[in-house]
């Protein structure tokens, strides 16, 4: 008898009940049209990488961001040796085993609810990257997955191009940093969804914003925010949100001068302050999302990391920030466990109010010397 997956997913002890040891059995599981295609998970530089099923990991437990470019080039890849028992492979068809092995199949299986906190970034369930084409979405992919976050990830881009093909990583970052080959737009929620389930998302981090290419301020910045706050909420995905500092305060003059620039950037503030709205109504009060209020992008790298920096909360007081210092927040509002939480962020050195009525110190400043501890103060949005 075939049991149903749904049972078996729900209570793995009839996995053996099913079994007539010491024969096979056969467990068919749903396959989606999209997952037939050839193509897999690639390592930067390396051929399509099948990735190998994973037990649940147990553990103890001013301005804009105005990256709006995405970076994308062309290559063959040349051979990774596939793995045997790949997540894709059940995900696609027929797996066989035996009855010893029953249990630790179905602990394999992602659920349905996505993967537990104990498991953020872990091989077997991975940290989105939307928009990691772009400047923003590279210098985040390196720090998720180097030193800083040791976490695994997964670039996804409109083009379906991976951004570091012709780029030589460090092997602790290529070992933790793989590439998803499709095209993953925004604009399209069912695409979204799709690819967050197939890599088994435990996060996303949307890096993505408004270009020629890729579509207007409304098409990615406010649309685009609502469909991956539902993709995220669907698959129980934690959510990091880079939205933009003043999104907030209208009668700005880093609002007025940003929001009226025209052409595919036109209402760009507003679309922020839209797609901030979808992604709190979405995820709900309490939800398992951050979003960061990044000031504007500085040139050069970071001296002292999260030392130099300081968070905020109310959309008074910014500054600038380097782009590998936005990345080890997006690193530290990951992994801080916080949720429902709002924040601007900025180097200290750089601090100016944002309206001449607003005063500095606010007295919402946050500042720790690491990028986890930056988020330990933070209160929840109301």
């Amino acid at each position: 008898m075939v049991m149903p997956v749904r049972l078996l997913r729900a209570f793995p002890i009839l996995a053996l009940m099913s079994l007539p040891t010491p024969t096979f059995a056969f467990v068919q599981i749903s396959q989606r049209s999209h997952l037939s295609k050839p193509s897999g998970l690639v390592r930067p530089g390396g051929a399509p990488l099948v990735r190998p099923v994973h037990a649940p990991t147990v553990t103890d437990p001013t301005g804009l961001n105005s990256d709006t470019s995405e970076v994308s080039t062309d290559g063959d890849n040349a051979g990774l040796a596939p793995v045997t028992a790949s997540r894709r492979d059940i995900l696609s068809g027929i797996t066989i085993l035996t009855a010893s092995h029953a249990v630790s199949f179905f602990a394999g299986v992602p659920s349905a609810l996505g993967a537990s906190s104990a498991d953020l970034g872990a091989a077997g369930s991975p940290i989105a990257i939307i928009g990691g084409g772009g400047r923003t979405g590279m210098e985040v992919a390196e720090a998720l997955a180097g030193s800083e976050g040791k976490l695994h990830a997964v670039t996804m881009t409109r083009s379906g191009k991976d951004p570091f093909r012709i780029i030589k990583l460090p092997t602790e970052i290529r070992e933790r940093l793989e590439h998803y080959p499709e095209s993953v737009d925004v604009k399209d929620e069912a695409a979204v969804l799709a690819a967050l389930k197939e890599i088994n998302a435990s996060g996303v981090v949307f890096a993505a914003s408004a270009s020629k290419q890729g579509g207007n301020a409304r098409d990615v910045d406010d649309v685009g925010v609502g469909n991956v706050a539902k993709a995220a909420k669907s698959t129980g995905s934690r959510l990091i949100l880079v939205s933009a500092l003043a999104v907030d305060r209208p009668e700005s003059k880093s609002y007025k001068v940003t929001n009226d620039m025209g052409g595919y950037v036109n209402k760009i503030m507003d679309a922020k302050l839209d797609g901030e709205n979808k992604v709190r109504s979405v995820m709900g009060p309490g939800g398992d999302y951050i979003i960061l209020r990044p000031g504007v992008l500085l040139s050069g790298k970071s001296k002292e990391g999260a030392a130099d920096l300081e968070l905020n909360q109310g959309d008074t007081v910014g500054g600038g920030l380097s782009r590998d210092e936005l990345a080890g927040v997006v690193v530290g509002a990951l992994k801080s466990g916080k949720k429902g939480v709002t924040v601007e962020v900025y180097r200290k050195r750089t601090t100016t109010k944002l309206q001449p009525e607003f005063v500095v110190p606010s007295g919402n400043e946050l500042t720790a010397s690491s990028y986890i501890g930056l988020f330990e103060n933070a209160k929840s949005d109301l």
